[in-house]
């Protein structure tokens, strides 16, 4: 496992709802629409919002290891619009540049972040940005300073241009693991989604479910008591990979 062979491991943490506090609506609505006008000019803004939300799912479904995210989702785009991509991108690149930072407004000003992931790295551990890569880096960057963590020390930040394969898929997460060269039994998931995240204790992994804005589209599987996987508020997750250490020592 290269650098990380003195540490207790590596923690994997997810980024919207469970380091940046915002729910489903930011991604739904918010995004979509601040980022409509800017092809206004070429598609209507209802046109666009679904072929945004088509291109994503079609991305998403893509496990062809040849094929990046960035391409996947590309030529998804290209079908739907009637236009080439090297017209398209520079548009999304003028959004991410000028409007998409402004949507900090939204999200709740809090340091719970940047203190549970400095009390990580003083525990020894190592760390992924382990966000779902539908996103360029520069728009997954922009919402790491608005939770405050674009600064500390990631191994890798998965993204839309280095990526082959997305959550749920776990291929997503032998990739990072192959990338790394790491062993997922060395590795803990820190998630909010059940079905997105908690699926890497398929490879192995140990897995934190974070409920501050908790994911769970089939709610038997997340209900009081269930021991499927830890459990916490994003302010108990030192705690809890301090009792990891603890077991593993």
């Amino acid at each position: 496992m290269g650098r990380i062979r003195n540490s207790p491991g590596v923690l994997l943490f997810d980024l919207d709802g469970t380091l940046l506090p915002v729910g489903p609506d930011f991604f739904i609505k918010d995004y979509p629409d601040a980022a409509a006008p800017y092809f206004a000019h070429i598609i209507d803004p209802d046109r666009f919002k679904k072929a945004l939300f088509e291109s994503t799912f079609d991305m998403v479904s893509n496990t062809d290891p040849e094929i990046t995210n960035s391409t996947a989702f590309g030529r998804s785009f290209e079908r739907k619009l009637g236009r080439k991509w090297t017209e398209i991108w520079p548009i999304f690149e003028r959004f991410y540049q000028e409007e998409f930072p402004k949507l900090a407004r939204l999200v709740p000003e809090s340091k719970t972040s940047s203190c549970v992931i400095s009390a990580c790295i003083s525990q020894g551990w190592e760390l992924v940005l382990a966000t779902n890569p539908v996103f360029p880096e520069t728009a997954i960057r922009e919402r790491m300073r608005w939770c405050g963590v674009e600064k500390f020390p990631w191994l890798f930040i998965t993204t839309l241009e280095a990526m082959h394969f997305c959550k749920p898929h776990t291929q997503y997460y032998q990739e990072i693991m192959d990338n790394l060269e790491l062993d997922p039994e060395r590795c803990v998931m820190i998630g909010n989604d059940v079905q997105e995240d908690m699926v890497a204790a398929e490879l192995g992994m140990e897995t934190i479910l974070v409920e501050d804005y908790c994911i769970n589209r089939d709610g038997r599987r997340a209900v009081n008591g269930d021991s499927q996987y830890m459990r916490g508020l994003l302010k108990d997750v030192p705690e809890i990979t301090g009792q990891i250490i603890k077991e593993i020592t």
